[in-house]
């Protein structure tokens, strides 16, 4: 059967949570003439002790839920593919994980003035995606890698160092990429849910392969 109410609010309380806190947004900083004199990074990033910490607790408070996209498609990858009803559960996950990611955004943008979507693309292009074999391969290497941490070490702690330090390869903030994109124009739809499903796989390959290895050992 698929995730129950409790497993879906759990799941977008988490990722609104990791979203308001770790992956947070750019605000705008003004002078006393109200000109805009630059931009202010909301939130601790996914980088440091900081983001360990709050990924750490999240995962603690929030007990049963992914919070981000590479740990639920480890989960696909590795779990039976034959199960439809696996995939409803994880697939639920995901758009959970959007939703609440989403939700965390608006608050922000209520809270904070902050440049658009749109400004984002005016100021660094817009996104594009080719297949990249390099890339593809180091989200492969990291989730094999993150994999063994989160099967093995059972912990939380150690699950959060791993994201934190793999970050950049396993698309941690695929989510909120995602809820961003959806809450604007769409123009970009294409290439930002192509970055999202084959970086989730590429790292769920990685999980399976770790997974096939081990067992052969």
């Amino acid at each position: 059967m698929g995730m129950d109410t409790k497993d879906m609010t759990n799941e977008m309380g988490a990722a609104f949570a990791v979203t308001w806190l770790v992956m947070g947004c750019t605000a705008y900083t003004f002078g006393d003439d109200g000109a805009i004199t630059g931009t202010e990074f909301l939130g601790t990033g996914m980088s440091g002790i900081m983001a360990i910490a709050a990924l750490g607790v999240a995962w603690m408070a929030f007990a049963g839920a992914h919070i981000l996209p590479p740990v639920t498609w480890m989960h696909i990858m590795t779990g039976d593919l034959g199960d439809a009803d696996a995939w409803m559960a994880n697939g639920t996950k995901l758009v959970m994980q959007i939703i609440g990611g989403a939700l965390a955004l608006i608050m922000m943008a209520e809270m904070h003035e902050g440049p658009s979507y749109a400004d984002g693309v005016a100021a660094n292009g817009a996104p594009e995606w080719a297949f990249d074999a390099m890339v593809f391969a180091g989200g492969l290497a990291a989730g094999a890698i993150l994999w063994c941490i989160h099967s093995k070490a059972g912990n939380v702690w150690a699950t959060a160092v791993g994201v934190v330090v793999l970050g950049g390869y396993i698309g941690a903030t695929g989510s909120t990429d995602m809820a961003s994109m959806l809450m604007n124009d769409m123009g970009d739809l294409v290439p930002v849910l192509l970055d999202w499903i084959v970086t989730g796989v590429s790292v769920g390959l990685g999980a399976l392969v770790a997974t096939k290895i081990d067992e052969n050992l």
